[in-house]
């Protein structure tokens, strides 16, 4: 399923796999992961993984459309995948995702990329 719940070290993540998709699938899926992220009451981790799928025009426009307000709902975002021109997407999302202080980083590997996802901040549970 490319839109679905993981659990890692006893918390929820938000993961999508979008891997080889095209533009248009890339958008239905991330429609679908905004569903499922607005059902729940709190922020979540989000991890998504983006290899070999295709970052179109389209992809970019909903990012740019619905990037910031949704973001609002995610604790982290993490993305898996991130190579070439497709580093422009990521400093796309980066951007989008700073001006609303949600913490956004690319990573090579889905692990990595799980274990900063729920990773506490040590800044938010200190004295």
């Amino acid at each position: 399923m490319p839109v679905t719940w993981m659990d890692h070290n006893g918390k929820r993540v938000l993961y999508i796999d979008v891997r080889q998709a095209s533009g248009k699938q890339f958008v239905a899926e991330m429609d679908v992961s905004m569903e499922m992220l607005w059902a729940q009451s709190d922020k979540v981790p989000y991890l998504a993984n983006i290899a070999d799928a295709t970052v179109s025009t389209e992809v970019m426009q909903w990012i740019r459309k619905h990037g910031p307000n949704n973001a609002k709902r995610m604790s982290k975002l993490a993305v898996v995948g991130v190579t070439g021109v497709k580093k422009v997407f990521m400093d796309a999302v980066e951007v989008i995702f700073s001006k609303v202080a949600v913490p956004a980083r690319s990573f090579k590997t889905e692990q990595e990329a799980l274990e900063w996802l729920v990773k506490e901040d040590e800044k938010r549970h200190r004295g």
